[in-house]
């Protein structure tokens, strides 16, 4: 087997091996850490075979994906439940204890689905075949272009919470390909950062639709957390547009250095 083929089979082994640890801890205990470890671990695995995408035969990949993408669309609701009692919790606001049974009771659904989802996941055995070496390569300079691009679009005034939280899938397919080819880089961290902030301004759309009482107090933290991704956005990787390095962007920092 070449060695490009047999990379990008050892790299998608692991992580679905990796999956299915995480799918039966959740299928155990449906708490909100294991939730959030399915969704990494789905996440890692496609980008893995996103990244190789033309070394596997795309009958191995359709109902796999397929499920995956259902499976993420219900741990996704869980989490948003999970994410509004956080901020249930931590603020008093009349009607709290009503307010909680009726997100406990939404969330016991939304894990219901879940499992029954999970239930149904079987592991792929999926082999990679012949492919250039430089594939992977170029699917991480694509990813890097539509990074700074979209996040230069997310960093605009005039940009949406929902532009962000598209960004934020680029942010997270980019960090997750640069992790596999290069978990040396300097910027992996730096991407993580963009990230958790995009996240934190999502989590406040999220909680406001699900609770809606908090919306108010969840509208007032999520401005804070849009100006921190735009002051940051602008220190670390705004720059006049240019074709980016294959592998990563340049920071206006570290061009400075």
């Amino acid at each position: 087997m070449p060695v490009v083929a047999a990379s990008a089979t050892k790299h998608t082994r692991r992580l679905s091996r990796r999956l299915a640890v995480q799918i039966n801890r959740a299928l155990e205990t449906c708490d909100a850490r294991a939730v959030h470890q399915v969704r990494v671990a789905i996440r890692r695995f496609t980008q893995a075979v996103a990244a190789w995408k033309t070394c596997f035969p795309a009958k191995d990949l359709h109902k796999p994906r397929r499920r995956l993408k259902k499976i993420m669309s219900a741990a996704g609701e869980v989490r948003n439940c999970d994410v509004a009692h956080k901020f249930l919790l931590r603020w008093n606001i009349a009607h709290r204890d009503r307010l909680q049974l009726k997100l406990d009771a939404r969330r016991q659904q939304a894990a219901r689905v879940l499992i029954a989802r999970l239930q149904r996941w079987t592991k792929p055995n999926i082999e990679a075949e012949d492919s250039s070496p430089e594939m992977a390569e170029h699917a991480l300079e694509r990813l890097s272009r539509d990074f700074l691009e979209r996040g230069n679009e997310a960093a605009s005034p005039k940009a949406s919470p929902h532009a962000m939280h598209r960004f934020r899938i680029v942010a997270k397919k980019y960090r997750y390909t640069l992790e596999l080819l290069h978990p040396s880089s300097p910027l992996v961290e730096s991407i993580k950062r963009v990230s958790t902030l995009l996240g934190d301004i999502n989590d406040c759309v999220a909680a406001a639709e699900i609770v809606p009482p908090l919306a108010s107090r969840l509208k007032k933290r999520q401005r804070k957390k849009i100006e921190a991704f735009r002051r940051y956005w602008a220190a670390e990787f705004a720059a006049p547009r240019k074709k980016p390095a294959a592998s990563a962007p340049t920071s206006r920092r570290r061009s400075a250095a």
